[in-house]
């Protein structure tokens, strides 16, 4: 699978996306002090190019300490079993997401896309073919949960902010000092709720997918939450950074005020400005 080259979006925090198209999904390798840690992992057939790519930046025989994940979905966490268990470093997630890393479809955690395609193929297979897709997405082995207090392991200048909507246990993770905040799909820069969004990646501030959003309302919530806390750049799970006019968008977006947003070719990363 594809990968882009490494780009500093900010200190100490590299954007990489794997997969090309309505399959692009980004993820960031972050430091702290000498170590490194990732944020989200992309497919499970991103694991190698993701592999190749960390060592070419940290160096030969380095890894980072450990993958946060902002959610449990396969453009997300697809890679985070095979990377984990190659580094021999733990995946965390927060509390609620724990249920999702068996790898097995869970009625009250599901989504529309589950409910209307993955659940009725799956109850389709054989149960050992079924048994076979659900033991490749089982991270439980190397997950952790975040702790209750929002602290990220070995990333003390970050805090783990719950988005609930997406998914259950969504989380993003905000840098205060600078005002970087790591959103997964609480809030991304691609319209992946249009067909120009999908097809064309048209750039637009924009909620989650409707159709893999287990909660929508609780998504237009957290998108509120992240407005209150002000950040600077917004390091989306899918689409360009944004640097301009975050916090009044995120605002407009939780309000659901369409008329409001502006362009976001005027308004991608060249450095963070004041909202």
């Amino acid at each position: 699978m594809r990968i882009s080259e490494p780009r500093e979006i900010a200190s100490g925090v590299i954007l990489m996306t794997t997969g090309s198209g309505p399959m692009a999904s980004n993820l960031y390798l972050v430091r702290s002090g000498s170590a490194w840690v990732m944020v989200d992992c992309g497919w499970a057939g991103s694991a190698e190019p993701v592999r190749a790519a960390v060592g070419r930046i940290l160096g030969p025989g380095n890894a980072p300490a450990a993958i946060f994940l902002t959610h449990i979905h396969p453009d997300h966490s697809g890679a985070a079993g095979a990377l984990a268990r190659l580094w021999g470093v733990p995946v965390f997630v927060h509390q609620a997401e724990l249920p999702m890393a068996s790898g097995r479809y869970i009625p009250e955690f599901s989504m529309p896309l589950d409910r209307w395609f993955i659940a009725p193929f799956l109850w389709s297979l054989p149960a050992r073919a079924r048994r076979r897709i659900e033991a490749a997405g089982d991270i439980t082995d190397v997950v952790q949960s975040l702790p209750p207090d929002g602290k990220v392991p070995g990333l003390p200048e970050w805090a783990a902010v719950p988005t609930p909507g997406h998914t259950a246990g969504h989380v993003a993770y905000w840098r205060s000092s600078d005002g970087v905040l790591i959103t997964g799909d609480a809030v991304v820069t691609v319209n992946l709720n249009s067909i120009g969004g999908i097809l064309f990646g048209v750039p637009d501030l924009s909620g989650p997918p409707r159709y893999t959003t287990w909660n929508w309302k609780l998504s237009k919530d957290s998108a509120a939450r992240l407005a209150e806390l002000g950040p600077r750049l917004l390091a989306p799970g899918h689409g360009p950074p944004l640097a301009m006019g975050v916090v009044p968008r995120l605002r407009a977006l939780a309000a659901g005020e369409r008329a409001q947003r502006i362009p976001l070719r005027r308004r991608i990363a060249g450095g963070p400005e004041a909202a």
